[in-house]
């Protein structure tokens, strides 16, 4: 008989240090909304809609189709930032760079990860004059 609940001995991880070396850590503001962990209480801060800006990866070619894998750019993805903070000083549109990578709290079930970072960095965009 094979082994059962081997999920217990395995991890899944994100490489987080070649995702930002791939998107440059530039990632454009979409939304944000307050984050409360209903399992953690002590689990407090925000969580972010992200777009990516740009994206160098090589994602190799498509087995079956022979033409290459499109990159990431303009796709969106969801942070979430665990400072106890639950609304950055921030707008749609600005430039976010995501900080410290939560391991402990970072998982990935499936195909959908769940990215939790300790810290993020705002990069406003320029006002418009006029």
């Amino acid at each position: 008989m094979p082994l059962q609940n081997t999920w217990i001995y395995t991890k899944t991880t994100f490489d987080d240090p070649k995702f930002k070396a791939n998107t440059s850590n530039q990632f454009i503001l979409v939304s944000q909304r307050p984050y409360n962990s209903k399992k953690n209480p002590q689990d407090v801060g925000v969580s972010l809609t992200l777009q990516v800006a740009k994206d160098d990866g090589d994602y190799g070619v498509d087995k079956k189709t022979g033409i290459k894998r499109d990159n990431n750019v303009l796709n969106t993805f969801d942070v979430t930032i665990l400072n106890n903070v639950q609304h950055l000083d921030a707008q749609k549109g600005d430039v976010i760079r995501l900080g410290e990578l939560l391991d402990d709290k970072t998982f990935i079930i499936g195909f959908d990860i769940i990215l939790r970072y300790k810290n993020v960095q705002v990069i406003k965009r320029a006002s418009k004059q006029g």
